[in-house]
């Protein structure tokens, strides 16, 4: 998993997916194969833009850019995808 998501995530947008898509995309991919496993990803595009998607658990990312005061973070739920 640790070496297939983030190709795959990268590939989805270079081919045109929101990282939201690209990220539920490549967790649905393992789902498919072990339903059973655990584990998040998310995906940052070049224009800042970002998403995440779990299975099994709730996962929490945290994002700063240079025009925020601080740190925001974000909680993912587990989607039925």
């Amino acid at each position: 998993m640790m070496r297939f998501l983030p190709y795959q995530v990268v590939e989805s947008m270079r081919q045109g997916m929101t990282p939201e898509h690209a990220a539920i995309d490549a967790i649905s991919r393992i789902k498919r194969k072990n339903p059973d496993f655990v584990g998040a990803v998310f995906a940052v595009n070049v224009e800042g833009i970002h998403a995440g998607a779990c299975h099994g658990w709730t996962f929490q990312y945290s994002v700063r850019t240079s025009d925020m005061e601080d740190v925001e973070v974000y909680t993912v739920s587990p989607q039925s995808v």
